[in-house]
């Protein structure tokens, strides 16, 4: 047999941080400034591991406590692929309640997929798509709440109608501090 589980297999090397006697924990993660260039000295070499026997510490950065965006939701670059989406999956529908619940839960997700593609930082965002039957001439509203800062929140509305069917997607981006 090869040796104890702290023993590493020729050829490969294992590095622990070694906490020197009388190093003392940060309350931000890791020692203490005047102990830290002890407990790296005793770690050698350029790649170090931050686990302390094998457990891997996640990095934790302070926060920015950034109050307001660099630029805001803007509603008119998202209406574009929204529209192209339904356009595409839409174009020769016929309506069918069945398959529309569906078909409208997969489009969400491709407009939120294509959303998130403009990379928009700091924005949680929700897509929703509905999509009715045209023949049955329905009256319908749309309404929603939400707990909104006007400064910073914003959302689009984009419709499709075609011979059948007609489909609303709302697309918000919620401001995340």
């Amino acid at each position: 047999s090869s040796g104890g589980e702290g023993t590493p297999k020729p050829g490969r090397r294992k590095k622990f941080l070694q906490v020197p006697d009388g190093a003392t924990p940060s309350l931000r993660g890791g020692y203490e400034p005047g102990n830290m260039d002890e407990v790296m000295s005793t770690m050698g070499g350029s790649e170090h591991s931050f686990g302390i026997h094998g457990s891997s510490r996640k990095v934790q950065y302070e926060n920015t406590y950034k109050m307001e965006p660099d630029f805001k939701f803007q509603s008119h670059l998202i209406e574009g692929p929204a529209r192209d989406i339904l356009e595409t999956h839409l174009k020769d529908q016929p309506y069918d309640a069945a398959t529309c619940r569906l078909q409208a839960q997969d489009l969400a997700g491709k407009i939120m997929d294509a959303t998130k593609n403009l990379n928009i930082k700091r924005y949680k965002l929700v897509t929703i798509v509905s999509i009715g039957s045209l023949k049955e001439r329905p009256g319908m509203h749309f309404g929603s709440r939400c707990l909104w800062n006007d400064k910073t929140d914003s959302f689009t509305t984009v419709k499709y109608t075609n011979g059948s069917l007609f489909a609303v997607a709302m697309i918000y981006g919620l401001y995340f501090e």
